[in-house]
């Protein structure tokens, strides 16, 4: 059995009930999902700020999930990758951010990609992030959809899935 945690951020326990839910549909047999969220820190993750305020929770989340549960890898279920430095820095095991991860397929997948986010406050993080994993050449956009995070399910948002 592999265990791998998915850490998502924020506090917001029915977005992280919904991440596992699709990370568990998606793993392989032999992989346990160990799901887990900040015990502090805000609801979401809507910018630098929040970002910041929500890392120390998370890293203590997937310390707990690596020594107690045995978990060799981490996702940080965060577009925005918030922490992911940190996270590679402290664990043992390795550590993937959804926003990373993402580039990598898009760019496999097409010539270019454009990133589309929630608030206007999250673009130049994302930019940034574009640089650093050096897909500024193949990122034509990054774009706000100026929904919140926690909106994005209320079917009067205007977001769709």
């Amino acid at each position: 059995m592999i265990r791998i945690t998915i850490t998502n951020p924020n506090t917001t326990a029915s977005m992280t009930d919904g991440i596992a839910r699709a990370t568990r549909a998606a793993a392989a047999s032999d992989v346990q999902v160990i799901a887990g969220q900040s015990a502090m820190g805000p609801a979401a993750i809507e910018g630098p700020f929040d970002g910041a305020l929500a890392v120390p929770g998370m890293l203590s989340q997937m310390q707990t999930a690596e020594r107690d549960h045995g978990a060799l890898a981490h996702i940080i279920a965060c577009f925005d990758d918030t922490g992911l430095d940190a996270a590679r820095a402290l664990l043992n095991g390795p550590v993937v951010g959804l926003g990373e991860a993402a580039m990598h397929v898009a760019s496999l997948l097409g010539h270019s990609f454009a990133v589309v986010t929630t608030l206007s406050r999250s673009v130049p993080i994302l930019e940034d992030n574009v640089a650093r994993y050096g897909f500024s050449s193949r990122c034509r956009a990054v774009l706000a959809s100026d929904i919140p995070v926690l909106a994005l399910h209320d079917p009067d948002s205007g977001a769709t899935q």
